[in-house]
């Protein structure tokens, strides 16, 4: 499960083409950013090569799709105390 692997990290970042560096939450395999739009954006774990960069999470998508059974993800991150720390 992706949550252990940032479990030791202060701080978790997803590199984003368009966005930079941009704060994210890992809950189970689903990892969500918020866009400067206030967009939330919504990816899976398999999208994401994860590198530890001097005790930061770092998220950069590697071209990946998810994978089929994830059309049918139901984890809604507002709903999600974790999403709003």
């Amino acid at each position: 499960m992706l949550s252990t692997t940032i479990a030791a990290s202060k701080t978790a970042v997803f590199d984003h083409p368009d966005f930079g560096l941009i704060p994210v939450k890992v809950i189970l395999d689903c990892v969500f950013a918020l866009s400067p739009s206030g967009e939330i954006l919504h990816h899976h774990a398999e999208e994401f090569d994860v590198d530890d960069n001097d005790g930061t999470t770092l998220f950069r998508m590697n071209g990946t799709p998810p994978l089929e059974s994830r059309a049918r993800c139901q984890v809604i991150p507002p709903r999600i105390p974790e999403f709003l720390t």
